[in-house]
């Protein structure tokens, strides 16, 4: 049996803003830290984020690409906007995962759910597994609110792009 070990893994959640103002707009990054995970087979894995426990780590003007630490004040007000709007009434996200040489299938749930098909890394040692790789969710198949400002002036890119780097190790 493998398990998460979540203070060696990182998830980072890239939002982009779209719209009519986008450009006064910011994008961000977002972790999120991964609660738990298992995989019996070392195949095949589930991992469960706490949707409370994601953090804004850094923002930038949109598509300017410097990236900066938000304020302790805005970085509480948009996540508090992730938990009430992105997702309303939707407490974890969980995702499973199944290896296929190199790449998996990653099925994530939220209030809805969505299966994508991602080249994976995966190096194997006598301790465990570390698991990286990049995919692209649609926020609308996940089942999660639409965020906009000012009449849809600026609102959430429906895709996002999340970065993954999970170990695991053996927890016999």
């Amino acid at each position: 049996m493998l398990t998460v070990d979540s203070r060696k893994s990182r998830v980072i959640v890239e939002t982009g803003a779209g719209g009519l103002l986008a450009s006064l707009a910011h994008d961000l990054r977002v972790l999120a830290p991964i609660a738990g995970g298992t995989s019996t087979d070392g195949e095949s894995c589930t991992v469960r984020f706490d949707v409370a426990a994601m953090k804004v780590a850094e923002s930038s003007r949109h598509e300017t690409g410097a990236w900066h630490a938000p304020s302790p004040s805005d970085a509480i007000d948009i996540e508090h906007r992730i938990r009430r709007e992105v997702f309303d009434g939707c407490s974890a996200v969980s995702v499973h995962g199944r290896l296929d040489g190199a790449r998996a299938t990653l099925t994530v749930r939220a209030r809805g759910e969505q299966a994508v098909d991602v080249p994976i890394r995966v190096e194997r040692d006598a301790n465990g597994a570390r698991a990286t790789g990049r995919c692209e969710l649609s926020l609308r198949a996940l089942g999660t609110g639409k965020v906009r400002i000012p009449l849809g002036a600026i609102k959430l890119d429906d895709r996002v792009s999340v970065t993954f780097d999970v170990v695991f190790v053996s927890s016999d």
